[in-house]
């Protein structure tokens, strides 16, 4: 036999019932502790106990069957009003003598067992818990509440609410409990919930547009110059921008940035230089060539140039990366697109990004308008690849590999077997080197009449190529092999043939036979099949800094992987991956650097699987934490290099010298010495 305890009370016949069905009117829970939530947050919270935050504004008609305001219960089960269960649960914890609360009426086995199963059901509930996260209580929250809430159901137990719940049907109690549990986390868990609240605002990017206040008080014109290589889309985009008084152009390499520089400034009109490891200011310059990632937000010009604007949706982009650390660039481009404060913004690119990129205009409010263009000249492939390997290249042609090993293998190969000398460009190369080496392959009257590069001679370079000759169509990215994608196998194979070379037509084959038929059908593709769906985006520094600060003892390491886990985005949008980010963090951990240092520090270009480079990424940090004058110990030889190891060492002593420059452009002048002198070498 069960005994009631003293203590609790009748509802008088006070209750609350639940909705008869979708015809009624929707019950909405409300609380003064849900009106105190709303002031205290200092913004409209809209936290709905019954219904999803995005159901309240939607029709009837459109609205889930997972929502559990639609869901019709099976009885007319009456509950005892919430305040009624909580003066109960007081009352057994005040008998408990503060130990553990004694139930008001103890309860048989099956009723112990029917009660267990409903808040079984409860627990595990989707749509509950949907519903309490759209009252920012998150799963670890959740996890800890729903256990403490059983708990205070057991100690409120009393005949009239024992009754109730042995009442209602399994499939009942979602919609019938969770007022209950809606006023209980907010009275015991206000704090938590504010706290996650407010973390969910730094981590909300779903409005990236918003980020940039300068460009929405514009009201911009953009313009998307759509076509395939070599149709003069970007040579009309650069002519706006010379007849403008004041412009600027983002370019995917530091190369191409220094080409306008060279070109703007060879023609009288003096134009900037500012790339994230360079900075070459000419006074009274109103025009400014710079990498993509360094667009001033802050500084308004008439024109802005974005080229190669299908890159907003890079997710794997590495090599090419002259700026930050993270493994994709595609943020950059949108970054530059949301943020440049033009009044008219131009747009490069092969097309595929102009669906997305319209409706991104349509969030911003701003208009759109398209040129289309054609190729000046015939690109044609060919059939057999190239019959008798490379001892066959010709003058004018340029093998294509991914990886820097086959670069160096397929130049040492020609240089030894043919009568050709072979130049080379690639992502990692320093620019002057790039320059020197495209100056070569260039100039008809010298023996480097062939070139071997990577996937960067895609990126607008303007060299003089017969053929494009294709080492694979596949490359290894995230450690395994995977196909080049249709978008950069035209972007490349288009570099043949471009209308300022000596060559009437382009030409573009693989080095394997069997390749040439994936090579055929990618060029064959119409550009408007082409689609780039998403965009990339990274937070800027604001939102990390907000979300460390509500995470003060954790590592900065787990505070992205947090960040990235946490961040709420559109369907339009891609978080960019942050890899080599997470590994700079994991190995600066110990040296009790600031979250806007470590910032800095970790968003360098240097990637943790290059042990050179984090040897001295690592270097650099200590030395700054330590508050020495952080120099560089190592020098550059100014020369040409006269063979493959010499340019190799050439390339590692840069690398690390484009690392310092870039931090030295980001910490005080005292603390990074002698910049100019670095910057001579």
């Amino acid at each position: 036999m069960r005994s009631a305890a003293g203590g609790g009370g009748s509802s008088g016949g006070s209750t609350a019932t639940l909705p008869a069905g979708v015809a009624s009117q929707l019950w909405r829970y409300d609380s003064p502790l849900l009106r105190h939530l709303s002031t205290v947050a200092e913004a409209e919270v809209r936290l709905l106990c019954l219904l999803h935050s995005a159901c309240s504004a939607t029709p009837l008609s459109h609205r889930t069957d997972t929502c559990l305001c639609l869901q019709k219960p099976a009885s007319d089960t009456i509950l005892p009003p919430y305040e009624l269960v909580k003066q109960r649960a007081a009352a057994a914890a005040a008998q408990g003598g503060g130990a553990e609360a004694r139930p008001l009426l103890e309860l048989w086995a099956g009723e112990l067992a029917r009660f267990d199963a409903l808040m079984r059901n409860f627990r595990n509930s989707g749509a509950v818990k949907d519903q309490a996260l759209a009252l920012y209580v998150n799963s670890k929250l959740y996890a800890e509440a729903v256990p403490r809430f059983q708990e205070f159901l057991l100690a409120a137990m009393d005949p009239e609410l024992c009754s109730a719940l042995m009442q209602l049907q399994v499939r009942d109690d979602q919609q019938a409990l969770f007022p209950y549990f809606a006023q209980f986390v907010l009275e015991r868990y206000m704090a938590d919930i504010k706290a996650y609240r407010d973390m969910i605002q730094t981590v909300d990017l779903r409005n990236p547009h918003q980020w940039f206040p300068v460009a929405r008080a514009l009201q911009r014109r953009i313009i998307y110059h759509a076509g395939p290589t070599n149709s003069g889309k970007t040579y009309n985009a650069l002519q706006a921008m010379r007849s403008a008084q004041s412009g600027i152009y983002c370019g995917p390499l530091r190369l191409l940035a220094m080409e306008v520089y060279d070109t703007f400034n060879a023609d009288g009109l003096y134009c900037n230089l500012i790339t994230g490891q360079e900075r070459r200011e000419l006074p009274g310059a109103e025009h400014t060539a710079c990498t993509v990632e360094m667009v001033n937000m802050q500084r308004r010009v008439d024109v802005a140039v974005i080229d190669e604007i299908q890159m907003i949706g890079d997710e794997s982009r590495q090599e090419l990366c002259c700026c930050p650390g993270i493994c994709c660039r595609g943020w950059a481009w949108t970054r530059a697109l949301m943020g440049a404060p033009a009044n008219e913004v131009h747009l490069c690119g092969d097309g595929s990004a102009l669906p997305l990129v319209r409706k991104i205009c349509e969030e911003m409010g701003e208009t759109l308008e398209v040129n289309t263009y054609d190729r000046f000249t015939t690109l044609e492939v060919e059939p057999g690849g190239l019959v008798g390997g490379y001892s066959a290249v010709q003058p004018g042609d340029c093998i294509v590999a991914f990886s820097r090993k086959d670069i160096y293998n397929i130049k040492q190969f020609i240089e030894q077997e043919t009568k050709h000398r072979a130049c080379v460009v690639y992502g990692a190369l320093p620019p002057e080197t790039r320059r020197q080496q495209a100056k070569l392959f260039n100039e008809p009257d010298n023996a480097y009449r062939v070139m071997v590069a990577s996937d960067a001679v895609g990126m607008g370079l303007n060299l003089n190529i017969r053929r494009i000759i294709f080492h694979s169509v596949n490359k290894r990215e995230g450690g395994k092999q995977v196909p080049v994608s249709v978008s950069m196998i035209k972007q490349i194979a288009g570099r043949a043939g471009r209308r300022s070379s000596q060559w009437p037509k382009g030409l573009a084959t693989c080095l394997n036979p069997t390749d040439v038929p994936r090579l055929q059908e990618a060029i064959d593709v119409p550009l408007d099949q082409l689609v780039t769906p998403t965009a990339g985006l990274f937070p800027e520094f604001e939102h990390f800094e907000v979300f460390a600060g509500q995470r003060p003892d954790e590592p900065y390491s787990s505070l992205l992987g947090a960040f990235e886990r946490e961040a709420l985005l559109d369907s339009s949008y891609f978080f960019c991956k942050q890899d080599s980010v997470v590994q700079a963090a994991q190995l600066l951990g110990e040296l009790g650097l600031s979250v806007k240092d470590m910032f800095s520090f970790c968003m360098a270009p240097a990637s943790a699987s290059d042990l050179r480079l984090a040897a001295a990424l690592l270097h650099f940090a200590t030395k700054y934490s330590k508050g020495l004058p952080v120099t560089l110990d190592i020098s550059i030889p100014n020369r040409v290099p006269a063979s493959t190891d010499e340019l190799r060492h050439m390339e590692a002593a840069h690398q690390v010298a484009m690392l310092w420059l870039w931090l030295s452009y980001r910490f005080d002048p005292e603390v990074f010495p002698q910049r100019e002198k670095v910057g001579g070498q």
